[in-house]
Parts: structure tokens; sequence; C-alpha cells
């Protein structure tokens, strides 16, 4: 861990580069340098380099340098979500070490860290407020593994030319908000006889309605016999499951990353409302849990872009190993959330899909998508309708009529306008009022 917080912008996000690259941090001046022995070692260096690339430079186990993810989202993503591209690289590391070190302070006052961890905020969260999975080659392993989905896998049906490449992204304070008020699965799992399920478990909606009604944490293993094309296409039931593996009656191993047999029940609601779905058997969970991680909440956290890159890897955080690499967990509570994010997700995809735009990517509050010409100009008013913040690097837009009384309107503008210096302003006043919201309880606690 370290003291002190920075950002390095590579050269082509190359850390191979020997020239042109600069560094800044927080609160600090730019200065370039050459390689990354220049650098201070008493300051963690947040940089632009994948962690891949990070790896072939041997810089993978410098505990003074991260990637490009050491926040989840990638530095390119707030670039583009912030109109980075339209100032000078100086000002953009300037501005990044500013938006990011105050998100990293934010995160370490709210987690009690006196230090800024080495792999990235969402490890921190794991380590605290992480799960442990269940024994390996048990039941409880199995479905956990087999529900979790890991990434999506959009079917693309066609192709643009001078098409809009850029994700929307639901606030991110109020996405957390709502992933960490979830009940979530816990203990073991028991399986449930035919005989004890709503129409001996024939119908999955009946299933799905019994088990919201009765509250049950309830697993299933499933086959899709047909599902509605549009949302097949999006979907790609069976896939996102890696980690997966299999092996044939020769005994050969292979990857089985696209046969996810098991899904949560928020998985299960979708699947039944828009496909023909064979339930094959059911566990229910022992019981309901909840981290008790909670976001801060005040008018201008929800608007903060610094606290909501923090809020992001509250929850996310939620979904790691709290011990070993801190990696994603696969238990049933990891599986649950996963299904809660990518259903919502999914849902809002749909709107936008039939509103002309061919999706990409789904899940963590996010949409990836291409947006062609023909319907570009729509994309102001399909964020507004949906819930969703749109990037700044989307030039020409008419922005839609201003609400100061909606969060999601104020942080819109803040992001168009370009007013990095007033985004910055609302970042540190949201530190200083979680400083003094933090005095104050320890104040009332002697």
């Amino acid at each position: 861990m370290a003291l002190k917080i920075g950002i390095v912008l590579f050269r082509n996000a190359s850390p191979f580069s020997r020239e042109e690259n600069i560094a800044c941090e927080h609160r600090g001046k730019p200065f370039y340098f050459s390689a990354t022995t220049d650098l201070p070692s008493q300051t963690l260096w947040i940089t632009n380099a994948s962690s891949d690339s990070l790896y072939e430079a041997g810089l993978n186990r410098s505990p003074h340098i991260a990637s490009d993810s050491y926040f989840r989202t990638r530095l390119s993503q707030m670039v583009q979500e912030l109109g980075l591209q339209t100032v000078s690289i100086d000002q953009q590391v300037v501005i990044l070490a500013e938006i990011l070190g105050c998100a990293a302070e934010l995160l370490k006052k709210q987690l009690g860290l006196t230090q800024y961890p080495s792999y990235g905020m969402a490890q921190a969260v794991g380590q605290l407020y992480g799960s442990a999975e269940g024994p390996k080659n048990s039941m409880l392993h199995h479905v956990a593994e087999q529900s979790c989905q890991r990434f999506t896998a959009c079917e693309r049906s066609r192709r643009y030319e001078k098409a809009e490449v850029f994700s929307f992204w639901f606030p991110r304070v109020t996405w957390a908000n709502e992933m960490l008020h979830l009940p979530l699965p816990h203990g073991g799992i028991k399986e449930v006889a035919k005989h004890n399920l709503p129409d001996l478990g024939r119908s999955p909606s009946s299933l799905v309605d019994w088990a919201f009604e009765t509250k049950k944490p309830l697993f299933a293993r499933i086959q899709l016999h047909g599902i509605e094309e549009r949302v097949g296409k999006l979907m790609n039931y069976g896939a996102g499951a890696l980690g997966i593996s299999s092996v044939t009656e020769k005994g050969q191993s292979y990857d089985a990353r696209n046969f996810r047999e098991w899904c949560s029940l928020p998985e299960l609601a979708f699947l039944s409302s828009y496909g023909q779905v064979e339930v094959l058997n059911v566990v229910v969970a022992d019981s309901w849990q909840n981290s008790g991680l909670r976001t801060f909440g005040t008018k201008r956290s929800a608007i903060s872009y610094a606290y909501g890159l923090a809020a992001e890897n509250l929850w996310v955080g939620t979904l790691r190993k709290n011990s070993g690499n801190y990696g994603i967990s696969k238990t049933l509570s990891t599986a649950w959330l996963q299904a809660e994010d990518r259903m919502r997700c999914l849902k809002t995809a749909l709107t936008l899909h039939k509103a002309g735009m061919e999706i990409t990517t789904y899940g963590n509050g996010r949409i990836g998508v291409v947006c062609p010409q023909s319907v570009r100009m729509l994309i102001p008013q399909a964020a507004l309708e949906s819930g969703l913040l749109y990037p700044a690097s989307l030039e020409g837009l008419t922005p839609y009529p201003i609400n100061n009384m909606s969060a999601l309107c104020v942080q819109q503008r803040l992001i168009s306008s370009l007013e990095f210096v007033k985004n910055i302003q609302v970042d540190n006043a949201c530190l200083r009022e979680m400083e003094l919201a933090q005095h104050a309880a320890k104040s009332t606690a002697k």
C-alpha cells in the first residue's frame, strides 16, 4: 500500500514507451518521464496500460504500478465519459489525477484504510466484505459456479459505417445503492423435490411467482427450448461462465464456458417471460444475508463523478473472494447479484435496441452500443427515458431540458458542459462532507 496516488499516461498506452510519457500526483504538478524507474516509489501510479501490457513489460508485480482497471472503470472509458479528448495530454493527466485521487480518498475514508491498496479498489472491498467459496467438488460450489455469469456475448446482426461506439451508464451512486441493498442467498443449499413445487415444477412462471411470494433464495437447473429472437441474440444464454471445464468420455478436458446450466431466480424470472424453459432441478439456499455496506448518501455524492467511481467499487467489490487473489468468487451471493445487475441492464438494452441501436455488451450498470447516424440525435432522449448517462465525447447533441431537482439531469449537465473544474469542485465538496460526517459520528460515539 502507498501513501500517495497519481496518474501515468504512457504514450500509446504502452509501458514500453520511452518518450512523451507524462505523470501527475494527486494535487501535484505534471512532469514527463522516460521509464517507470523515474517515478517516485512512495506513490501508487495508476496507468493507462492494460494488465496484460504491464505483465509483458514485467511491471505486473511492482507494488507502485497499477493497470488502467484499478478503479474497475478503465481510464480510456473515463476519458470518453468526461470528454477529455478535447484537451491536451498535460491537462488530461492533471484532471484525471484530481478526480481519481479524490475517488481513492473517498473510498479509503469510507473503508477506514490508512493507505491506498496496491492492486485495485474492488480487491480492497473484497478483502473486507467479500465471500468465501464453498468446498471444491461440492454441490454448493457447482451450483454457484454454473450460475455465475462473468461476461456477456451479444450477437450483432449488422455492421454500420461512421457509427458511434460508446457506453451508456446508470448513475453509479444510485446503481451501487440499489445493488448493496439487495438481500443475497447465504449458507448451504437443499434440493426441493418436484412434488413440493407448484405444478410439480412444470410451469416456470408459477415457480417464479411462488419463489418471490415465499421469499425463497431459489436456483434452478434448466434447459432452454426456445426464446424470443431479439432477446436470444442479446442474452446468448449459457455463455459467460469463465473458469468452467469439463471432461469428454475419453478423459480429455475442455473449456465449458458456454455450458452454464444453472441460474438464480432473477435470471429464471427473465427467461420465463421470454422463452420456453424446462426446469430440471431446484435448490434453495438456507437463508438471506446482506453485507451492510452502504453508499454515502448526500445531494453532492449523488452527482459527484469521483464518488460514483468509489461507489461502483463498493458493490463490485462484494463479488470478490475475501482471501487469496481476491478474484470474482463463485458463490451463491455473487451469482445472484450478477444476475440482478445483468437482467436489469438487459431490460434497458432491449429498449435501446428497439430504438435502433446495436448492443455490444451490458452489465455492471453499463450498456455498450453501436449507434448508427440515423438515430444519433435520439441519444439524449433515450438516455433520459431510461435513466442513463451518456458520454461527453458525443459532440453536437441537443441536450434534454434541465431539471435542477433531478440528480440525473444535473450530473449529465456537469459532464456534457466539459466544465472540469466544476466537476472537481463537486468531488472535493463531497470529500469534505464525508470527513465532517465521520468526525461528527466519532464525536457522538464518545
